[in-house]
């Protein structure tokens, strides 16, 4: 049914809350890091300007930043999925790792197959490592209760272990001074986009947008987003309803597991010449910080993501023409969570803009009962 005209739903009144306290989080984030260089620093208010401008001053610098925001577009993508379906699973670093091992041993097969299905089997490849890896945790939590949180935290840890051993040992081309693969072939790779300074922008950035576009589209147009968005916000109601919540995690889990194998094989195709990860990329944590911030919502991961490549590679800039640490991003990353976790932030007017948005709701429909001869009168309403 579409929405009436005049009429503001109650979820419409939480997302613009939630880019409220996004936006506040945020600003209060980036005033105690500058507090921190205006402390540490002999230069503080040149830096404090390094730091605001850094990635627009060069090209670049700005390609830095492009190439930094493309892996992260695709695991906050999947925390947001996991997220919305009340999911804690945290394996999505380990499932973008494991996806890209996948991807690789398909992407190094030279005459493999011609571009672009070349690279289509080898993000389907990296597809099937992330969904198992994703599927154990969600698995053992509805077939044994097992908690899910210890579950992934720990398999994060194993799949650290495997990879190294796979690039140490099985994958490593031993005719390369470095633990590595073999090279990625070049009917596997994602073409380049934008190139200056050696700093090159690969497709991946593009297909991170529109994955984001179609998972807002999953959570907010289909059936599987209703349902997956109704377990997470009351998982009794869920299953009155007729929801079978086991199978909502599972297809949630799937789905995140997609977006992790597509955005590991972009990452390691678009940018890397051989797959060389020998320990975890920390992606999968930086998509949790972004998809925090995006209250869950696909769209907002986009310029989540674009935060968080900026203000790294302002670190980068100034630790480089300063002496202030890289580490100042983690201060900031931290100050956003605490800040987005802290549920009470804006609790009041938020529960204030929602009565007086069902007062409002419930004047608009009077009044059109009264106009339409079916209900009370102006002065009745009024009244």
């Amino acid at each position: 049914m579409a929405k009436k005209k005049g009429y503001t739903s109650t979820t419409q009144i939480e997302q613009r809350f939630t880019i409220i306290r996004a936006v506040l989080a945020i600003a209060v984030s980036l005033l105690f890091c500058f507090v921190l260089i205006f402390i540490s620093s002999d230069k503080p208010f040149s830096d404090i300007l390094t730091f605001i401008i850094a990635p627009l001053t060069s090209k670049s610098r700005f390609a830095l930043l492009l190439i930094r925001m493309s892996p992260l577009l695709f695991t906050s993508l999947a925390m947001c999925v996991l997220f919305s379906a009340n999911t804690a699973n945290l394996a999505v670093e380990g499932a973008f790792y494991m996806a890209a091992f996948s991807s690789a041993a398909i992407s190094v097969l030279e005459n493999f197959l011609p571009a672009p299905f070349h690279f289509i089997v080898a993000a389907a490849a990296g597809c099937v490592g992330a969904i198992l890896v994703l599927l154990i945790p969600a698995v053992l939590e509805l077939k044994f209760n097992a908690n899910i949180v210890v579950c992934s935290l720990m398999l994060n840890y194993i799949l650290n272990s495997l990879g190294n051993y796979l690039i140490t040992g099985p994958m490593r081309d031993n005719g390369y001074s470095k633990e590595a693969t073999k090279v990625i072939a070049q009917s596997a790779k994602l073409p380049i986009i934008y190139n200056v300074g050696g700093q090159k922008v690969h497709l991946g950035l593009i297909i991170g947008i529109i994955c984001c576009v179609i998972g807002w589209f999953l959570i907010y147009k289909t059936n599987f987003g209703y349902e997956a968005r109704t377990v997470g916000q009351n998982p009794e109601f869920a299953k009155f309803s007729g929801i079978n919540v086991g199978k909502v995690v599972v297809m949630g889990s799937v789905v995140a597991a997609i977006f992790c194998g597509i955005g590991a094989t972009s990452e390691i195709n678009g940018y890397y010449r051989r797959m060389e990860w020998d320990v975890p990329t920390g992606y999968g944590w930086d998509g949790i910080m972004i998809s925090i911030l995006a209250g869950n919502n696909p769209l907002l991961c986009i310029p989540g993501a674009a935060f968080l490549a900026y203000i790294r590679t302002s670190a980068d800039v100034l630790n480089m023409t300063s002496n202030i640490p890289v580490e100042i991003v983690n201060v900031v990353q931290q100050v956003v969570i605490i800040m987005i976790a802290a549920k009470g932030l804006l609790a009041g007017p938020q529960q204030r803009a929602v009565v007086a948005n069902a007062k409002r709701n419930a004047e608009l429909q009077a009044q059109e009962a009264a106009a339409q001869g079916n209900g009370p009168s102006d002065k009745e309403v009024q009244a």
